[in-house]
Formats: structure tokens, C-alpha cells, sequence
């Protein structure tokens, strides 16, 4: 805990209040930004020459409604909490991220997709109001009935409208507690788009995996994994959900870049020789088809102390093809070792600053170095050139006239930003960087 006296004020540091009363303690004038789980891969909770306020001790479920499937909780509350509470109760949330520690707060600042963008939308769908501190204006009760509110600003706006207290979310029915998932082959990555509208309507899960280190004509070969829950299934108690985490000496023992130009193409083979041995339909528990990087978190481990670029983006449909061939032209020439390509299927609309859009959303997943610079670089011109999206909280390096660029409403959303908080009290790195 930080006390303050008249005019204290503290440039930089890490704060974990626990009680409300602490939140309001800063001066006014203070700059801060807020942390949740600290996931993101950019910047998001920290930086911009302010202090930063860890939320997680605020992770209380306030109410819930098992009727009607209305739930209240605090913004550092946990995924993996709700979780707990809803799914014995027939309950979940339709829109998360794959990993059970990321925080509400979290979720509603980064407008954050799930497992089926194209048929579920984007988190904000399924918040119902927002409760959020800000100095200049208080708490403040923020409803989704506002098209130009701070609502608006705060769903998908980083973090940088203020302090979100609590969120009221509705969740949606189960309709089994186990999952079926079918695997289908897919020979090249032309055919990708297509494959992902055929079966997005239907689906509860969608998304592809592909292989980059193949060249000519199998170029992005890979599979579609279509999951649908199993309806009356039961969920099986014998084992309880669990979740890998990777701690600071794994990390030091795994200080090599093991996933690199020479290792990916043998990585990427033997996952695509291992799911082809495999039935091609499998059921699975809830929990591992909701959170599926709950157990796999050593794959971040084994690109060593350089990291990784996480690079994704939004394209058009009709800009698809061009996607695919510059990628297999650029990748022919260069032989980044891209370790992870996936695809999804999205439908809807960009505003501000949120990840969202219609077309098709691909990840690439490739080694931190020089060659991931400029393949990133090439990436940024790409996005530029087809008018495409690519995903602020996934990238700590992107520019800002890339943003600028393809956000049609940046301007707009740094516009808003300044006349709801003309001092910019709420500021990170990527804010800096973004000049937001």
C-alpha cells in the first residue's frame, strides 16, 4: 500500500492495492495505467512513464444469477474462476481466450475473440455494463446501450479510459459439458477460406493449423479442427482442471532459442505426421476445448530468452489471395521459420482501435531476431497495401503510422480519447508509442 500526502507524487512504480480507498489515494494528476494477468503481448500494463497499478487483488464474483446467466464480478477476477462457477451450473462464457488466468479487465480492454469470432463476435458482446474509476470523472456505470460513449472507448480501448472496477457479462447456456472435434485435411493454404465458410455457421469451435516450412504447391497445407459440443454430455469430474506455467528457472535451463530455421521444419512434420495418424474425430473435455493453452504454455519456453513475434492480422476476403501469395513468395525467398499459422473466420465491423472486422484472421507465430524484423516489416507494408487490421495487442514493435495506416478510426478514437481525458492520465507503452 502507497500513502500520499498534499502533492506526493511518484513518476514510476508497481502498485497492488487491495482496498478501493487505495485507487483514489493518487493525486489526480498522477499517470497510471492498469495490469491484469499481464498477458498481452505488447505493452498493454505497463510503461508511458506512469505508475502501474496491478489489479488481480480485485477478484471477487459479486453476483450470479444461475436463471438467467447474468454474472458480476471484478475486472482482475480470473477466466478460469467463472469457469469453476458457471460451467457446473450449465453456464459459460462464448467469448474468451484460450488461456484460463487472463483477467475480465483484460478481456473488455482489448475486445479480446474467442473460439468462433465469425458466429460469436468479440468480448464486448457479451458485456452487459462496465463500472470504471477515472480521477477527472469518478466511478462511473458505463451501459452497452451508449453507441458513443465511453462504453465505446473502453471495450477495446487498452485501458486507457480508467480503472475498470466490475463488468456485468452474459453467459451463455452449455449445450454438453464434453466436445466433439473433427480434423479435415487441408492440401494447400488457398483453400483455407473457403473450408472456414463452409463450416463456421455450424460450428462452436473453428480455426486451421498449417505448416509455412512446406514449399511449392503444399505451400500452408495443414487441417481445419471443427469442434461442436455433445449435447446432455456430462461433465467428467475425475479430473480436475489444470494449468501449466512455465517458472522463471524452466525458463533459465531453457535460455536457447530451440525453435528456429533449423528445428521448425522438423517441429512442424512431426505435429502434421502425429494429427494424421490420428482418428479423425476425438471428444474432448470442456475445459481443455475452452482454454487450450492451459497445458501447453512450453512452447512459449522453447523459443529461449529472445522470445517471439506474434504477428495477426485481419484481411478481406477478396484480399485473401493476395495474402496467400505474397507469403508464399516472401517465405520462398526468406525461410523465416514460422513455428505456428493459424486461421480463423471473423464477421463484423472496425471501430477505433479494436481488433475487429470481416474476412479472415491469420497468426504467424516466428522467432525473435533480425529476420523476424524485417519479416514483420514486410507484414506492416502488406497490411498497408491490402487495407488490412493488424492486432495492436499482439505486437510490441508495431508503428504507429502502421496503425494509423490501417485503422480507419484511429484519429477518431485518439480524438475521443482527448476530449474525455484532456490530460491523458491513463497512458502505457503502446499509448506512447501509438501516440494515442
Amino acid at each position: 500500500m502507497v500513502s500520499f500526502d498534499g502533492g506526493t507524487r511518484l513518476r514510476q512504480g508497481l502498485l497492488r492495492p487491495d482496498r478501493y480507498r487505495e485507487l483514489e489515494a493518487l493525486p489526480a494528476d498522477q499517470p497510471r495505467i492498469v495490469k491484469g494477468g499481464g498477458y498481452s503481448y505488447a505493452a498493454a500494463g505497463f510503461g508511458g512513464g506512469g505508475l502501474v497499478q496491478d489489479a488481480r487483488a480485485f477478484n471477487r464474483i459479486l453476483a450470479f444469477d444461475p436463471e438467467s446467466g447474468l454474472l458480476e464480478c471484478e475486472a482482475g477476477t480470473q477466466l478460469g474462476k467463472i469457469f469453476e462457477l458457471a460451467a457446473p451450473l450449465g453456464w459459460f462464457l462464448p467469448v474468451q481466450p484460450g488461456y484460463p488466468r487472463i483477467t475480465v479487465g483484460g478481456c473488455i480492454a482489448a475486445d479480446v475473440h474467442g473460439k468462433n469470432q465469425f458466429r460469436d463476435g468479440t468480448f464486448r458482446r457479451v458485456v452487459r455494463s462496465v463500472r470504471l474509476y477515472h480521477p477527472r470523472h469518478g466511478t462511473i456505470l458505463l451501459g452497452c446501450g451508449d453507441p458513443d460513449g465511453a462504453f465505446e472507448l473502453t471495450c477495446g480501448g487498452l485501458g486507457l479510459t480508467g480503472h475498470i472496477l466490475s463488468a456485468r457479462l452474459q453467459l451463455a447456456r452449455l449445450a454438453g459439458s464434453r466436445v466433439r472435434v473433427a480434423r479435415r485435411r487441408i492440401d494447400r493454404f488457398e483453400d483455407t477460406l473457403p473450408m472456414l465458410l463452409e463450416h463456421a455457421g455450424q460450428a462452436d469451435l473453428l480455426y486451421t493449423w498449417h505448416t509455412f516450412t512446406a514449399r511449392g504447391e503444399g505451400f500452408g497445407r495443414g487441417f481445419l479442427y471443427d469442434g461442436r459440443f455433445i449435447p446432455d454430455s456430462r461433465r467428467d469430474d475425475s479430473s480436475p482442471p489444470s494449468v501449466v506455467s512455465i517458472d522463471a528457472r524452466t525458463r533459465r535451463r531453457l535460455g536457447l532459442q530451440l525453435l528456429n530455421r533449423a528445428t521448425t521444419g522438423i517441429f512442424n512434420g512431426a505435429y502434421e505426421v502425429w494429427q494424421a495418424a490420428r482418428p479423425q474425430e476425438h471428444e474432448t473435455d470442456l475445459f481443455s476445448f475452452l482454454f487450450p493453452v492451459a497445458r501447453k504454455v512450453l512452447y512459449f519456453a522453447l523459443f529461449g530468452r529472445r522470445g517471439f513475434h506474434e504477428y495477426q492480422m485481419i484481411v478481406r476476403g477478396d484480399t485473401f489471395g493476395d495474402l496467400a501469395r505474397a507469403l508464399k513468395a516472401y517465405l520462398a525467398r526468406h525461410r523465416i521459420p514460422v513455428t505456428l499459422a493459424s486461421c480463423k473466420l471473423f464477421a463484423g465491423s472496425t471501430r477505433y482501435v479494436r481488433f475487429d472486422g470481416a474476412g479472415l484472421c491469420l497468426a504467424l507465430d516466428f522467432p525473435r531476431g533480425e529476420p523476424g524484423t524485417r519479416f514483420a516489416a514486410f507484414l506492416d507494408g502488406l497490411m498497408c497495401e491490402l487495407r488490412g487490421i493488424p492486432n495492436i495487442v499482439k505486437d510490441s514493435r508495431l508503428p504507429r503510422e502502421v496503425v494509423a495506416a490501417c485503422y480507419p478510426d484511429y484519429a477518431a478514437f485518439r480524438e475521443a480519447l482527448r476530449v474525455y481525458d484532456p490530460a491523458r492520465i491513463y497512458r502505457s507503452e503502446v499509448s506512447e508509442r501509438l501516440d494515442l
